[in-house]
């Protein structure tokens, strides 16, 4: 039975536009003493899914369902009380993103590490400044940093004295949120080979939160690569670092610099999609490099992809006039021509380029082009969402199920 598992994560924020879907169907399992890195570009949702798990939710939650269960037991039945006694920092804890933010200007640091034991164990003071210490010191800090402030030390130290915060109540989880950013190199290094002697020594359980690829590499046993709200591909660190599966993964991979390599890094086209309304099917396919016909396109992509081949080729100029560019649903466009036009004359336009002839992009999901009530209708595959396949090494991706990898 692995240490924790989650299943089917959601979280949605509620904003003015309507709902950020952050965490989307989220599922992966940690087995005690194992590291998952969870790795993506910023706004990925790797921090809302350690949120989602530690139950750090914000106000403006819309919608927050899941298992998140630990050993064995789901932690979502539990009420607010429940979790904070039995769960958050005693068996799971988290070391936050900038150690600056997270300690407060005002008290002395060792009183900060001592303090989720009186919060959570009603320890007395001398018991707790006791076990501070010893925190304090077994990540590599003399004593005398416990009456230091925050503004008092570097930022490796104000660094160990989070993670001395975050292993004082000794949980087996412990989720580390860009533990190493705005850290130069040495001092990062250091960081790394701390948290890697802790957990050899205390057979720590780590969530890896980072976007820094090199970094994971250093730490993690499992890797999971998530996009737009999604983990798209989930496997050994060995297996996806050295023959990723997703095209995602492909390109992010290919997006870092090679020490051994003469090839130079190669950019991911376009940007992350707008999570308030994400693309239908497999999020990624609008960036793409070998989507093909059921991986997502709506109705509102052929549409405006139509319009720009219209406005700029110069064989449509040549035709009757297009009245209106229709969307019936989200898999049908429709064409309504002047009156006189020649539908036939417009679908074997809109034909050339279609796939296999034009490939134009957004054409790649029309399905037919017919001629029907003087319109000309497109109509398009059903898209599909991908699933992940496979157990060693898993990926999300239509293009692997349907055509064999």
């Amino acid at each position: 039975m692995p240490l924790l598992s989650v299943k089917d994560l959601v979280l949605h924020y509620r904003t003015r536009r309507g709902s950020v879907h952050a965490v989307d169907g989220v599922s992966f399992d940690l087995e005690r003493g194992q590291t998952v890195a969870l790795v993506g570009e910023s706004g990925c949702g790797k921090t809302s899914t350690a949120s989602a798990i530690l139950r750090m939710l914000p106000r403006n939650v819309a919608k927050y369902e899941g298992t998140v269960e630990l050993d064995g037991k789901n932690l979502m039945d539990l009420d607010d009380e429940e979790f904070r006694q039995q769960v958050r920092w005693r068996a799971v804890s988290i070391v936050f993103q900038g150690a600056m933010n997270a300690l407060s200007p005002m008290i002395p640091v060792g009183q900060q590490v001592a303090e989720p034991l009186i919060v959570h164990l009603g320890a007395e003071k001398e018991e707790a400044a006791a076990r501070a210490e010893e925190a304090i010191r077994g990540v590599g800090l003399p004593e005398f940093t416990m009456k230091r402030y925050a503004h008092e030390l570097s930022g490796g130290m104000k660094q160990r004295v989070v993670i001395a915060m975050a292993l004082v109540m000794k949980p087996s989880i412990v989720i580390l949120d860009e533990p190493t950013s705005a850290l130069d190199v040495m001092t990062q290094a250091n960081i790394m080979n701390l948290l890697k002697k802790l957990k050899e020594e205390e057979s720590l359980s780590y969530i890896f939160i980072t976007h820094d690829l090199g970094l994971s590499s250093e730490l993690a046993d499992v890797v999971g690569i998530m996009y737009a709200g999604q983990l798209v591909e989930f496997g050994p660190s060995e297996g996806v670092y050295s023959a990723p599966k997703h095209p995602y993964a492909q390109a992010l991979l290919s997006s870092v610099p090679r020490l051994r390599s003469t090839e130079s890094p190669r950019t991911i086209p376009g940007a992350p999609p707008n999570l308030v309304a994400p693309p239908f099917g497999c999020r990624f396919h609008p960036r793409c490099p070998v989507a093909f016909e059921p991986c997502g396109w709506e109705a509102e992509d052929v549409k405006l992809t139509l319009r720009r081949a219209i406005e700029e080729t110069s064989v449509a100029k040549g035709l009757p006039a297009v009245e209106t560019i229709e969307v019936d649903d989200s898999r049908t466009v429709r064409l309504r021509l002047t009156d006189g036009a020649d539908p036939e004359v417009w679908a074997e336009f809109v034909r050339g380029y279609a796939p296999p002839e034009g490939q134009l992009r957004g054409f790649l999901g029309v399905k037919e082009v017919a001629v029907k009530g003087g319109a000309v209708v497109l109509r398009l595959y059903d898209g599909e969402s991908p699933m992940m396949t496979g157990e060693a090494h898993r990926a999300a991706c239509l293009l692997l199920q349907k055509k064999g990898g």
